[in-house]
Order: C-alpha cells, then structure tokens, then sequence
C-alpha cells in the first residue's frame, strides 16, 4: 500500500512596437511553457528522467546516493498508446524485467501488465482516477478506491488502509495551486514520477496534510475524517520556484524525510 503543453507562439514606424509586442508574447509563452520532472533527489536515491523530442519520459534512471551506484534502469518504449518497459534492478544486469503499459484514448493509464499480475485503472468524467484493480496470478483481485472533491483527491482507501489528503492546514491557510500537474497520492512511497504522471487529471492544490489509518477488514470506504484524531496528521512543507513549481518537500514520519525537486 506504502507505496507531479509547450505554447510556443509593416515598416520602419511600426517595427519597435512589433518588437515590443513580440517580446511580450515570448514571455507570456515562457509563463506558459509546462516545465518537465528531470531529478528528484529524497533521503536514499537520485532519481533521473530523459525525454524525446515530443516531450515523452524515455528513460528513468535511480542511483544510491551515498555509493553513486546504479540501482535502476527503465527504458520506455512506445508503439502508438503502447508502451513496453524494460527494468533493470541491478548494475550488470542483462535481461530486464518487462512491463506492458497501455493507455486509453486521453493518454491516460489505462493497464499495466507483468510478471505478477496486471493493473487495470478507472477514470471518472473529468478523468480523475477513482479505482486501481490488481488482477494477481492467483486469481484474485485487489482494489483501491479514490474518492474525489473540488477537483482534489481526499480519500484512498482499500480493505485495510485508508489513507486521507488535506490541502490546507495550520502553516497553508490557502490551498497551493499544483502548476506542476504532478500526482503527490503517496509521498510515503519509492518515488515513481513516470506513472504519476499518467494517472488521468492531477490535484487542483498541492496536499500538505496526510492521515494514514490501519482499519478492519472490508471498513475502509466507510472510515471518514472526522472519526480520526487531528493530532496524528502528517504535514508536509514545501518550497515554490518562482513559476510555483514544488522544488523542495519535507516532512517527518520517525525521522525527517526530505525531496528536492528539478524541473526544465
């Protein structure tokens, strides 16, 4: 369970106030321009990512910080709304481990098929993500559930865990716009900035506050926030850019867990 659109666009008496006006829509496009996840740095791993030309993610690459060593090597391949990936967990390692990813009309993830089973997931109207399907070799099938308000995702839950999303509390009275369109679900989890960011329509904000609870089994959709005690929220802080993009995260679960974020 433990497991953010490029918009480029007579004479003498006229030309300085053309120079003008064009200088002003270079930087209109230069606000405009969405800026691309290149490295994320947390407590143990670098994390690295590379695009083609169209903007897509062809490469993921995390490194073991203190030894610089190489812990893992994705490469992307894409055949129309197809995309083959190929894992390598290990330096030398020779044969990767092969991930069929597969993506619905709006270029959201639609399947993602393996060794141990294949993921199936389901959008709402507005393409947000409201359910995962595990489908495992044995037969059975696992699912987590996403509910949805105000174009945020508040609630997370399965048999067991339930996980829930604030954004805004006692350090963010105002909710923090997500200009990065990136999908912060699990900031617990191993970083995996490639799949973020194909889980249909992101958050609206930015979550700053998490409450993660164990519960029974088959209670999880009908635990709700105000069953919970405020005191075991989880906060999170953040530092902006200048474009509003999160380029530093922190937050303390035990020990203090800290993310710096690259963006081009």
């Amino acid at each position: 369970m433990k497991k953010l659109l490029n918009f480029f666009g007579v004479i003498a008496l006229v030309a300085g106030f053309a120079t003008s006006c064009k200088e002003e829509e270079n930087k209109d496009d230069e606000n405009d321009h969405q800026k691309k996840l290149v490295k994320v740095v947390d407590n143990i791993f670098t994390y690295e990512f590379n695009y083609d030309n169209d903007g897509r993610c062809v490469s993921l690459y995390s490194y073991i910080n203190e030894k610089e060593e190489l812990y893992y090597k994705g490469i992307h391949k894409y055949d129309g709304n197809t995309i083959r990936i190929e894992s390598y967990y290990t330096k030398n390692a020779k044969d990767p481990n092969i991930t069929t990813v597969t993506l619905n009309s709006k270029g959201y993830l639609e399947s993602r098929e393996f060794l141990s089973g294949k993921f199936k997931y389901e959008y709402d109207d507005q393409g947000h993500l409201i359910a995962e399907y595990h489908h495992n070799t044995d037969g059975s099938v696992d699912t987590i559930k996403y509910e949805w308000e105000n174009g945020n995702l508040v609630k997370k839950y399965d048999d067991m865990y339930v996980f829930f999303y604030k954004y805004t509390n006692s350090n963010y009275s105002s909710p923090i716009e997500n200009k990065s369109r990136f999908h912060f679900f699990d900031p617990y989890s191993s970083f995996d900035g490639f799949y973020d960011f194909l889980l249909g329509e992101p958050c609206k904000n930015i979550l700053v506050s998490l409450y993660e609870t164990v519960v029974s089994n088959g209670s999880g959709g009908s635990v709700e926030w105000d069953d919970l005690d405020a005191e075991e929220e989880l906060p999170y802080q953040w530092v902006l850019d200048k474009d509003g993009y999160p380029v530093k995260m922190q937050y303390e679960n035990g020990s203090v867990q800290r993310r710096e974020l690259y963006w081009e």
